[in-house]
């Protein structure tokens, strides 16, 4: 089937718009879930809040979505965002983030994923074979993610389960519950697909038992100060988690500093919101300069009084 045709190259996009921008914003934050991939470019998607609702997104000429956002504007919506900046790992300012569609070559090397930066590929160890016959769990790396939320596994510290009879490889307890509903599983005794292998993951029943010890877990790191941004470190010095402000770049994706780091000017050339808890919003900082930083005692800091360092009257949720 045919797609309509996207916009002439003359009409490529070159710029992050604030409106594109507000929408990647959107799908950062957003708890989004991947169900279910049809096809190499379509996929349905979950989104919890305000209401459970199922999308469904196919990238192309042009991108195509669902919701109400993209059926309103024909434009790019957080939907279609969450898929190119979480699934494929795309910077926000990426030529191909910013288009309404893309040609047939851009798709195939979008799936290649030649924008990404790899790792040296390691030989995959022997997994080892529990007495029931079930696969032991793998180790999980530094750039492990969750296949249905696409958070890293490492990063979020959030309980994982694994796949026990496919592949081995873990994902989120809360993750897999979400999807044991979409996959209507009702009898406690059958087994749930693996999201990764298609084979089969484990019975319904062990999921809902760690799922019910999983919120116990959950529930006691919430107890940790709310000026603890749990499961975000600083992409500068390391720090994790991040203690006090916590400063986030509107630009690239899932980068974080820490209140010492930022004040150290380290990547000042981006916009950047922040929090003081991990309980609030994300508030707006006007862009910094290099030309407002003054140096004091062999030091960058950011003066309290500069303008660029006051809040918007508009905050981010």
């Amino acid at each position: 089937m045919l797609r309509p045709r996207g916009p002439k190259a003359s009409e490529r996009r070159r710029q992050l718009s604030d409106t594109l921008s507000w929408q990647q914003d959107q799908a950062l934050n957003s708890s989004i879930y991947l169900l279910r991939e049809m096809g190499p470019t379509g996929f349905l998607l979950r989104e919890e809040e305000p209401e459970t609702r199922d999308f469904r997104v196919f990238l192309g000429n042009p991108h195509v979505c669902n919701c109400s956002t993209f059926l309103k504007g024909q434009e790019l919506c957080k939907h279609i965002c969450w898929i190119l900046l979480k699934k494929f790992k795309l910077p926000r300012n990426h030529e191909f983030a910013l288009q309404l569609g893309l040609l047939e070559g851009e798709i195939n090397d979008l799936l290649r994923g030649i924008h990404q930066v790899r790792s040296p590929l390691q030989r995959s160890a022997v997994q080892e074979v529990e007495e029931d016959g079930s696969l032991a769990q793998r180790n999980i790396g530094a750039e492990d993610i969750c296949s249905i939320c696409q958070e890293v596994l490492l990063e979020k510290k959030l309980p994982v389960t694994f796949c026990r009879f496919g592949c081995g490889n873990s994902v989120h307890i809360k993750c897999m519950k979400i999807l044991a509903n979409y996959q209507d599983v009702t009898s406690k005794t059958a087994m749930l697909k693996c999201p990764l292998c298609r084979k089969e993951f484990a019975p319904l029943s062990v999921i809902l038992e760690e799922f019910q010890n999983s919120s116990k877990l959950v529930a006691a790191a919430e107890k940790e100060p709310l000026h603890k941004h749990l499961g975000i470190p600083c992409n500068n010095c390391k720090q994790f988690p991040i203690e006090g402000t916590c400063y986030k770049c509107s630009e690239c994706v899932e980068y974080h500093l820490c209140q010492e780091c930022f004040d150290d000017c380290s990547h000042l050339s981006h916009t950047f919101t922040f929090r003081e808890k991990r309980n609030q919003g994300w508030k707006l900082l006007e862009k910094i300069s290099y030309d407002d930083v003054k140096c004091l005692n062999g030091k960058n800091k950011v003066e309290e009084t500069m303008p660029q360092c006051q809040e918007k009257k508009s905050n981010i949720p």
